[in-house]
């Protein structure tokens, strides 16, 4: 019986080289095809694909939105492996993680675009 294993989503970015250098300098992703404007980065069993869209714009605050939402084990272990290189990025680009009412413990990180990836925990009740 056919199983799905995965969801890939495809994020369109403004900037190419910009949001592959996010993923894999900052958040750790690894680089496993390019070709001309596209990526495909992985990490962990998590996988995005990269497309150039020069004509998308990019998000201000009125405008952002979560893009893609990881769940994740730890998210504070995650978050303190990322945090030297999260401390690079511009003030308020990074939400460290908080719990949320809705039983995820979220953080949430500010792409180059503008829109916003989430980290997520699972809380129990």
């Amino acid at each position: 019986m056919p199983t799905i294993r995965q969801v890939t989503p495809f994020l369109l970015v403004p900037d190419f080289e910009a949001a592959l250098d996010f993923f894999s300098r900052v958040l750790g992703f690894r680089v496993q095809y390019t070709w001309e404007n596209y990526a495909y980065v992985t990490r962990d069993g998590a996988a995005v694909r990269l497309l150039a869209e020069r004509t998308a714009p990019v998000a201000d605050d009125e405008h952002a939105r979560t893009t893609v939402y990881f769940d994740v084990d730890a998210v504070d272990d995650l978050y303190a492996e990322l945090k030297p290189r999260l401390d690079t990025l511009p003030a308020g680009h990074v939400s460290p993680p908080v719990d949320q009412f809705w039983h995820q413990r979220e953080l949430t990180v500010r792409m180059p675009d503008g829109h916003w990836l989430t980290f997520g925990q699972y809380l129990p009740s």
